[in-house]
C-alpha cells in the first residue's frame, strides 16, 4: 500500500517532445484544436512535474526546443533542452532541401537503403551547422545534453542502417568537444551496435580519416581541457569520453540481457522508462531489474502512453488482484497517491472536440491518445508497484539522481 507523503513527491520528465505538432493541435498535418502548450504545461505544475527536458530531434527541432525553453520557462516549471538529430532524421545530413523530422519519413526503405554521402562539402557543413547550434547555446543553463541521437532499427522507413550508423557516431565525435555535457540516447531493436559503437568512446579510438575535417573545430577551441579529442602525431584524432561524462539511453525497451549490456558500459550509464518500457512482460521484468539508482523517468510525450492493453496497466492499482481491470478506475485503486494535489484526474476528449469546451473545461481537459508530461505520476506509479516500493521512494531516488545527471 502506497503511502502519503505529499511534500515528498515531485518529477522531472527527462522526455517531453514539446515540439511535436499535436501540442499546436496539429495531427496528421490537420489542424484540430488551437495550440494549448500553455495549458499543457500548468497541468503538470497540478502534477508536481518541477523540471522537463525537451527533445531536440532535427536541427530545426532543436532550434525550436531552445525557443520554446526561452518562451516558456519558469520557476515553477523549468524547461531545458537537448539538441541533436534523431536516428530518423539523419538523412538531413545527406538531403538538401528536405524536411527531416519524426512526422515526416521517407515511408520508403528502399530509398533510405540507396542513400549516402555524395556531397561532402555538403554533409561537412550540417555537421558544422549542428555543432554551431551547440557551440552558440552552450552558456545556456538550459542547455542540458546532447541528444537525441542513437540507432533505431525499427524505423527503416525513416532512415537506413548504415546512414545512422555513421551518423551516430560523428555525432558522438561532435559531443567530445563539449566532454562534461551528458548524453541522451535513443536505442531500439539495436543493442550489440549500440552498445559497440559507445564502447569505442568509453575505451577510447583513433580516427586516421576525419572525414568530416573535425580537426578544424578541435583547433579553435582551448585545448587545455585534458577530455578533448587531440590530434595526433600521425594526423589521427583520437576520441574518449571524459570519466566523468554521463548518459541516458532514454525510453528503454531493451532486453534483461539488453539493459546489462548497456548498465555495464560505464558506471555513468543510466535507463530512462516511459509508458512504452511497460507494455509486456518481459519489459515489466525489466523494471524490476534495472537498480532504482541508475533509473530516470520520461514520458515521452506526447507518445509512449500507459494503455489498457499493455502488460502494466494493472500497476496502476495498489492492489490488482482486487480489481476488475476492465471496469475499475486506477484513480480509486492506488492511483492517486500519486497526485495530492489533483482532487480527481482531468477530464480527456478527442482532439476535434477540445476547442468545444469552455476555457475553464480545456484547463482541466487533456486529448486522448496524446501523452502529457502531467501523466509522470503513471509512470513513477507503476515502477513502485513493480518493485513494490512507497512511490516517495521511487520518486525522490529517482529526482536526485536526474539531477545529478541533467542538472537540477
Amino acid at each position: 500500500m502506497l503511502r502519503r507523503m505529499p511534500h515528498a513527491l515531485k518529477f522531472y520528465d527527462i522526455g517531453l517532445n514539446l515540439t511535436d505538432p499535436m501540442y499546436q493541435g496539429v495531427y496528421n498535418g490537420k489542424q484540430y484544436h488551437q495550440p494549448d502548450i500553455q495549458r499543457v504545461l500548468r497541468r503538470a505544475q497540478q502534477a508536481r512535474v518541477h523540471a522537463m527536458l525537451l527533445t531536440g530531434s532535427s536541427i530545426c527541432e532543436s532550434q525550436e526546443a531552445v525557443a520554446l525553453a526561452a518562451r516558456f520557462h519558469s520557476p515553477d516549471a523549468r524547461l531545458y533542452y537537448t539538441l541533436g538529430v534523431h536516428p530518423c532524421c539523419v538523412n538531413e545530413f545527406v538531403l538538401a532541401d528536405t524536411s527531416s523530422t519524426i512526422d515526416n519519413p521517407t515511408n520508403d526503405p528502399d530509398f533510405n537503403a540507396r542513400i549516402d554521402v555524395t556531397d561532402l562539402a555538403f554533409t561537412k557543413s550540417k555537421l558544422r551547422q549542428l555543432y554551431t547550434l551547440m557551440r552558440g547555446n552552450a552558456a545556456d543553463p538550459k542547455f542540458r545534453a546532447i541528444g537525441e541521437i542513437g540507432l533505431d532499427y525499427d524505423r527503416f522507413y525513416y532512415s537506413s542502417q548504415k546512414m545512422q550508423l555513421l551518423f551516430f557516431e560523428e555525432q558522438l565525435k561532435l559531443s567530445c568537444l563539449f566532454p562534461e555535457m551528458p548524453l541522451f540516447l535513443h536505442m531500439r531493436n539495436c543493442c550489440a551496435d549500440f552498445v559497440a559503437v559507445l564502447e569505442k568512446f568509453v575505451r577510447g579510438f583513433a580516427d586516421p580519416d576525419d572525414r568530416f575535417g573535425h580537426q578544424d573545430l578541435i583547433r579553435e577551441i582551448d585545448s587545455g581541457h585534458r577530455h578533448l579529442p587531440h590530434i595526433t602525431e600521425d594526423g589521427a584524432v583520437f576520441y574518449r569520453f571524459s570519466p566523468a561524462r554521463k548518459f541516458v539511453t532514454h525510453s528503454f525497451t531493451g532486453s534483461s540481457q539488453d539493459l546489462r549490456d548497456v548498465l555495464s558500459l560505464s558506471a555513468n550509464s543510466y535507463v530512462g522508462m516511459n509508458g512504452c518500457s511497460f507494455k509486456s512482460a518481459e519489459n515489466i521484468q525489466c523494471v524490476k531489474d534495472v537498480p532504482l539508482e541508475r533509473l530516470l523517468l520520461e514520458t515521452d510525450a506526447p507518445w509512449c502512453d500507459i494503455r489498457r492493453t499493455h502488460d502494466s496497466y494493472k500497476y496502476l492499482f495498489a492492489d490488482h488482484s482486487a480489481h476488475n481491470l476492465q471496469k475499475d478506475d486506477p484513480w480509486y485503486g492506488g492511483l492517486s497517491e500519486a497526485y495530492p494535489d489533483i482532487p480527481q484526474w482531468f477530464n480527456s476528449v478527442k482532439r476535434d472536440k477540445l476547442d468545444k469546451k469552455s476555457e475553464d473545461e480545456r484547463e482541466q481537459t487533456t486529448v486522448k491518445s496524446r501523452n502529457e508530461p502531467c501523466f509522470m505520476g503513471h509512470v513513477a506509479t507503476v515502477v513502485a508497484h513493480v518493485k513494490q516500493l512507497p512511490i516517495e521512494e521511487v520518486a525522490s531516488t529517482v529526482w536526485d539522481t536526474t539531477c545529478s545527471v541533467y542538472g537540477e
